[in-house]
């Protein structure tokens, strides 16, 4: 009975999810809410420029480094992994339960601007995952008048 209360739920959700994403389709935002149908998490990120660089912040708090994937694709940035926590060998009654664990994946498209996609500077500390991609010069070349 549990079981089959909790299909339905998540099947309304995934209605509820669908109808709101073709709302959302109207405004051409590149993040979809197709995503939020699937079985995965979405990291928060933070996602700015600066005079060199374009930049991406991840909190991934409580992911361990291996666990993380990053790729690159011409349209976007695809940060992905797993996030699990130990479990312990008695019955748990939780209270409240805000963090998400299991599979993640997250896709930032890149701007309308030129960057250097093959060399991006990635740290991880303390929970925070930054992948910096460094603009491209502009080139600017004379036009002579003839």
């Amino acid at each position: 009975m549990r079981e089959k209360l909790f299909t339905n739920l998540v099947g309304l959700q995934r209605e509820m999810l669908k109808l709101i994403g073709e709302v959302n389709s109207l405004t051409n935002s590149p993040n979809a809410l197709e995503e939020a149908i699937d079985e995965s998490w979405h990291p928060k990120c933070d996602v700015f420029q600066t005079d060199t660089h374009w930049i991406v912040v991840a909190e991934l708090a409580g992911v361990e480094k291996d666990e993380i994937s990053i790729s690159v694709s011409p349209e976007y940035l695809r940060i992905s992994g797993s996030r699990s926590f130990p479990s312990t060998n008695c019955p748990i009654s939780y209270y409240n339960m805000e963090i998400e664990t299991g599979h993640f994946e997250r896709r930032i498209f890149f701007p309308e601007i030129a960057l250097d996609k093959d060399k991006p500077q990635v740290s991880y500390i303390n929970g925070m995952l930054r992948v910096a991609f460094a603009l491209a010069p502009v080139v600017e070349r004379i036009i002579p008048i003839t």
